[in-house]
């Protein structure tokens, strides 16, 4: 099977954010209705800190095949003194063979008022 050009590009949007919860939208441009896609983000890693990594699903959000959602309880923040980011493989599969393949890293921060 061909693999998947040009690879999709994706972009990150805050939908919840506070210290019991992140929810963190997912939007792939340009990705083709009959390709599926797999992933997860894992973390925290934060460089020099020991953490414990969990993996978080990306969930398909209804009436969009290019729309995920992904929840993180209890999120560690990003700053400039711990630069903590969630990172993951995701897959685009066609006829559920992968025709290609990225990496997500996220850092979620907040805002000072």
């Amino acid at each position: 099977m061909p693999a998947l050009e040009p690879m999709p590009s994706y972009k990150v949007r805050v939908l919840r954010l506070d210290p019991t919860l992140a929810e963190l939208r997912i939007e792939f441009a340009d990705l083709p209705a009959d390709v599926e896609v797999r992933g997860r983000l894992i973390g925290p890693c934060c460089p020099g800190s020991s953490t414990v990594e969990v993996a978080y699903q990306l969930r398909k959000q209804s009436g969009s095949a290019a729309i995920y959602k992904v929840l993180i309880p209890e999120p560690v923040f990003w700053t400039a003194d711990r630069p903590c980011v969630y990172e993951g493989p995701v897959e685009f599969r066609r006829d559920g063979e992968v025709v290609g393949s990225i990496a997500i890293s996220v850092g979620i921060r907040t805002t000072a008022a």
